[in-house]
């Protein structure tokens, strides 16, 4: 022990460069890059959109009155690099039953405010929901649709999606 006390490996010195020692308080250690927001800044919106793949999908096309429509949901960024997507709604996609939003006639509680839809590079983003061939009329009120065809379409919630490659669709019927 006495040696190291009298090496004075311990010190350390202002002029030394290789001496153990700390770096100011106000400089930074590491320099990191927000790459999300790189490219946001640097990919022009159009190509934003066209990155983003938007799939929605159902077990079957034809079904029996009451069953269950399972919806297969899928958002997918197609480049390799992070993309960022501006919405109107913190409800970042919405999904419709014949132009009804999420198979209802009661206007939605949330409120229509910006919000950003994130990718990382080549995430997909997978959901599902279920449809129990009902159209809901009030708070406490649901009624069953009649059979025919429906399409349902999934989509950024935006009001150009359908114009910018956005939005899905898929049809199926219930037949009786």
């Amino acid at each position: 022990m006495r040696r190291i006390y009298q090496s004075r490996a311990l010190e350390r010195a202002d002029d030394e460069p290789f001496a153990p020692g700390g770096l100011e308080d106000d400089e930074p250690t590491a320099r990191t890059i927000d790459w999300a927001a790189f490219s946001h800044a640097v990919t022009p919106t159009a190509v934003r959109h066209r990155a983003i793949d938007v799939t929605v999908s159902t077990e079957r096309r034809r079904y029996e009155p009451g069953d269950p429509v399972e919806l297969r949901i899928e958002f997918r960024n197609r480049l390799p690099i992070p993309v960022r997507i501006r919405t109107e709604s913190p409800n970042r996609w919405r999904w419709r039953v014949d132009g009804l939003r999420e198979a209802s006639q009661v206007p939605r509680a949330v409120p229509d405010r910006p919000a950003i839809f994130s990718f990382a590079r080549n995430e997909r983003k997978r959901f599902r929901r279920r449809w129990p061939q009902r159209i809901r009329v009030a708070d406490d009120e649901w009624v069953p649709v009649d059979p025919g065809t429906y399409t349902i379409d999934v989509g950024v919630t935006r009001a150009d999606a359908s114009a910018r490659g956005l939005v899905d669709r898929t049809e199926i019927e219930i037949v009786e």
